[in-house]
């Protein structure tokens, strides 16, 4: 036991020496060098299709361009009545924190959103101990319940009408999978019955919370399979619907940032394997994209920058 214990303290030692020497370097890593990597390849993937093709390929329905600016509102508004209702705030949660959350968690890791927001409450809003604790992880474990409902719903509609059939995976495979897709679910139903002892929030905060959730999945989900269908990039529902689906699933990867820019990847990939015409595909991811980082920079990038250094400006003149 006490060679075990020497053991840990030399590994616990060491993770904080290379964490004080390599940590920073690493975060560096991480938030440039990945996506600069990312940039390359996808630009170096585009250049071989043809930027020519691409954009002679880009979709020709005006609805499409309409459409394609919708599904940037729907996460901050949809969490703006949320948080509203949780923390019992009113008008004192502004919606721009909201959509800050959002940029965050885009352009950054995963929940780097949710910590901002979690601190900036902390900060501004006088709330009780542990109910901001509360809602927001209670509020991401329904949200990732409500999507894989929605998306267990999508497939067995699929499946029910013949349009989509589940790959044979063997009778141990099959469980495995069923438990891993179902463990959001399952989650989400601990804390409606555990109530009180495992969250500050009601059943009936949690029934509303998730139903908040499930309409924002439905909508972003029905936003998304209608983009692809304006878009005559592919030929059918059902490929609409796997372009979606391989969508969420990209953006339920844990830990990897700007997972935009690898959905492009996948998607070109994707598309090869589906033999169905590059040049379109590639046309609507990029536009999807670059919709999105223009909205994200344009929206919230921008003005947040203009207000810290406005905010710069007037604490150094109140210093001088």
């Amino acid at each position: 036991m006490g060679m075990l214990l020497q053991i840990w303290r030399g590994l616990e030692s060491t993770a904080v020496r290379l964490n004080a020497r390599w940590g920073k370097p690493a975060q560096h890593l991480l938030r440039w060098g990945i996506p600069i990597l990312l940039l390359a390849f996808l630009g170096y993937s585009l250049t071989r299709l043809g930027w020519g093709q691409i954009l002679n390929a880009r979709p020709i329905a005006i609805g499409f361009y309409f459409v394609v600016l919708l599904p940037f509102f729907v996460q901050p508004i949809t969490d703006l009545i949320i948080y509203r209702n949780l923390l019992g705030v009113g008008r004192a949660l502004p919606l721009v924190v909201l959509f800050r959350k959002r940029y965050m968690n885009s352009i950054m890791l995963d929940y780097s959103g949710e910590v901002f927001f979690f601190f900036w409450a902390k900060k501004k809003l006088n709330l009780r101990k542990g109910l901001l604790l509360h809602a927001v992880k209670d509020s991401n474990v329904l949200s990732a319940s409500a999507g894989l409902a929605v998306v267990l719903l999508m497939l067995l509609a699929f499946m029910a009408t013949g349009a989509a059939k589940l790959p044979a995976l063997g009778f141990g495979g099959m469980w495995s999978a069923v438990f891993i897709c179902s463990l959001p679910l399952i989650l989400g139903l601990g804390l409606f019955v555990g109530g009180r002892k495992v969250t500050t929030l009601s059943r009936g905060e949690i029934a509303t919370t998730f139903g908040f959730h499930f309409a924002r999945s439905v909508i972003q989900l029905s936003l998304e399979f209608t983009i692809w269908w304006l878009s005559g990039a592919l030929p059918s529902a059902v490929m609409c619907f796997q372009f979606v689906a391989l969508r969420l699933l990209v953006t339920r990867l844990p830990l990897v940032p700007n997972k935009e820019l690898v959905f492009i990847g996948v998607g070109l990939a994707a598309a090869g394997a589906m033999d169905v015409s590059t040049p379109k595909v590639a046309a609507v991811l990029v536009l999807m994209t670059a919709v999105g980082l223009l909205q994200d920079f344009v929206l919230v990038g921008l003005p947040w920058l203009l207000e810290q250094f406005q905010l710069r400006r007037n604490a150094d003149q109140t210093a001088s």
